[in-house]
């Protein structure tokens, strides 16, 4: 039996030193190379691991210092950021705003009233918080008119129209009040808030929000011997069908005594439409003519008016002149069967 060699067939040749040596050489040189490499680029790769491996900080920027007594100073751990100072201004905007707009409801109240003092102070509040405001100026205007300022009415409204980027809506509205003023009259010229929307709190068609009847002008004119005939104008909303038969308006005369003291009139008071059917079918205002006529020989005197108008029972709209009269005698929201 055969077995295979355990040695090569070839013999080997022996390795000489200078062979030896080359080989050590290179071997030097090799590591020497891969060194280098190592040297060279692993900073580079250790930078670009970090930038795929670590998301960028978000830059600091630091808010506007606050006064103490509005914003709580903040934690050193928790600097401001751009986003935080954007809101905080917001913020600031969004809440004077909201004061403005408190103030001009309040005194668009007291317009409705008739309490004109109440509601100029409380507009001219609004004026110098936001100067420049064309529904400001023009409730200034209308405040003026009633109080029978005139002058200072109509120098309200030039500077209206010298606003720049007044809509066309508000320079119609304005030029047109500027014409009612010189029209002749013997009493203060009423405002017509129809279609006002930059000056009361109505919407585009005169009326209160969500009524369906408004009175958009009440017009007093003295009679022979003491009498009184105030025109109302009445409106409906467009569109909307009104039953005549659901429809009620109040009319009440105030007279004063020798002490000033207020109440209601037991005199003749007429009321008439000057131009039936009244049904609003035209979508046009319709008129009620109310006359009051004195006692004769009574101690009494001509005090004011009061008037509301009621659609299914719902109190729509009302006017007073002086407003006194309207918050010492206020109408009901609703009407009952009894009234």
């Amino acid at each position: 039996m055969n077995h295979p060699p355990t040695q090569s067939p070839i013999a080997r040749v022996p390795a000489g030193p200078t062979f030896q040596v080359a080989v050590g050489l290179l071997t030097v040189f090799l590591l020497v190379q891969i060194a280098c490499l190592i040297l060279h680029y692993a900073p580079l790769l250790q930078k670009d691991l970090i930038k795929n491996s670590t998301p960028p900080a978000a830059p600091q920027v630091l808010a506007a210092p606050a006064p103490v007594s509005d914003v709580a100073p903040q934690s050193a751990a928790q600097p401001a950021t751009a986003a935080t100072a954007a809101t905080a201004a917001t913020a600031i905007d969004d809440a004077l705003i909201e004061k403005i707009r408190r103030i001009v409801e309040d005194s668009d109240k007291a317009f409705r009233i008739g309490d004109y003092d109440a509601g100029m102070s409380k507009v001219e509040e609004a004026d110098k918080l936001l100067p420049g405001d064309p529904g400001v100026m023009l409730r200034i205007g209308r405040l003026y008119e009633k109080k029978g300022d005139t002058k200072a009415a109509a120098e309200t409204y030039k500077k209206v129209l010298e606003l720049p980027e007044l809509s066309t809506e508000l320079r119609a509205q304005t030029q047109r009040k500027i014409g009612m003023l010189s029209l002749p009259t013997s009493t203060p010229i009423p405002t017509v808030v129809a279609s006002e929307a930059g000056s009361d709190v109505r919407d585009e068609f005169g009326l209160q929000p969500g009524a369906s009847l408004g009175i958009i002008e009440t017009r007093p004119t003295d009679g022979p011997n003491g009498a009184k005939n105030l025109r109302i104008s009445i409106k409906a909303r467009p569109g909307q069908s009104i039953d005549p038969r659901q429809m009620a308006v109040h009319v009440f005369f105030y007279e004063s005594n020798a002490n000033g003291e207020v109440q209601l009139t037991n005199a003749d008071v007429l009321t008439e439409w000057i131009s039936p059917p009244v049904d609003w079918s035209h979508d046009e205002p319709e008129l009620l003519n109310a006359i009051y006529t004195p006692s004769v020989n009574s101690a009494l005197t001509y005090a004011g008016y009061l008037v509301g108008i009621y659609y299914k029972n719902d109190l729509q709209d009302t006017r007073a002149e002086p407003g006194s009269i309207a918050v010492e005698n206020p109408l009901p929201l609703y009407l009952t069967t009894q009234q």
